[in-house]
Parts: structure tokens; sequence; C-alpha cells
């Protein structure tokens, strides 16, 4: 059984928050910018992946995320917010295996940006991780998918028989 791991944003949100990331990696003390705009293609598949266990992976903080989440409607299985280290960092991974109780192996993780990637890299390679060309280009990465949009990941996925 395969389980999703989302980003929030990026992914679901549009917007692009890799260069703001990277600075907070890199010490500055800044905002992230929020949005409530949600990508066309997340409200399509977002039915086709609903049945299976759905975990959220957030760049905000608990309070940001939640009203983030009630605002777009989503309820998923589990939520991982930034509590102090978001990405690039194996912190949201290790703190979702420890709830989730997941296997590495099981995980599909739907991401947009380079940090994204490095997050699962940096916790366990064998995450699969489908790279969505959004904003940023990874690529270069290596992800295990690689796709114009989330509708083609979907139907990658399933002709590799990863998902049904």
């Amino acid at each position: 059984m395969v389980n999703f791991a989302v980003w929030l944003d990026g992914v679901i949100l549009k917007i692009d928050l890799t260069d703001s990331l990277y600075k907070i990696y890199k010490g500055d003390k800044i905002s992230l910018p929020i949005t409530y705009d949600i990508n066309d293609d997340w409200l399509k598949i977002y039915d086709q992946i609903r049945e299976v266990e759905l975990a959220i992976l957030s760049p905000y903080d608990e309070t940001t995320t939640k009203t983030i989440l009630e605002r777009i409607n989503l309820k998923p299985s589990y939520v991982i917010v930034n509590r102090g280290r978001t990405k690039p960092s194996k912190e949201p991974y290790r703190i979702l295996i420890e709830v989730s109780r997941w296997d590495p192996l099981q995980i599909v993780t739907l991401a947009s940006s380079p940090l994204d990637l490095l997050s699962a890299r940096f916790f366990d390679s064998r995450i699969k991780v489908i790279c969505v060309k959004r904003y940023q280009d990874c690529s270069k990465y290596s992800p295990f998918l690689y796709s114009a949009n989330l509708e083609d990941a979907i139907s990658s996925l399933k002709r590799l028989k990863v998902i049904r």
C-alpha cells in the first residue's frame, strides 16, 4: 500500500517558497508569504488519492498551516508542520515516520522544488519523489518521476503500477 506525502507549498498552493526557505536555511530572519490559491491540477487528482493515507508536509508553523488547511478544506491523515527546521532538512520526514509508522519504501512524495526533493533524500533516498514542474526545476536531483503536472504524474504512477 502506497502512502502519499505532499508538500503544501508549490504542489497544492500556487506559491513558490524556494528562495525564501533557502534564505531562512542560510540564517536570514524572514516571514514566509501565504496564499490560499490552489493549483487546478491538485483539485483534479485529490479525489484520486484521497482514499489512501495522506500526509501534508508544510513549511509553515502549526497555526498558519491549520488556517490554510481549513480555508482550502483539506483534511489529511497527518499534518507535519515546521518545528524549527523545514526544508531542506530531514526533519519533516523523521517526524512523519515517527507519527505515522510508514515504511519509507511505501511513501510517494509529491514535490515541486529542489528543496522538497533534498529533504526526502536527506532522510531516506528510497522515498519515491515525484517532482512536478511548477516554478523550479528539480530534475537535476534525480526524482523518481518528473512530470509536467499532477495528472500526468498520477497517470505515470498507475502505468508503473506504483498505485492502482
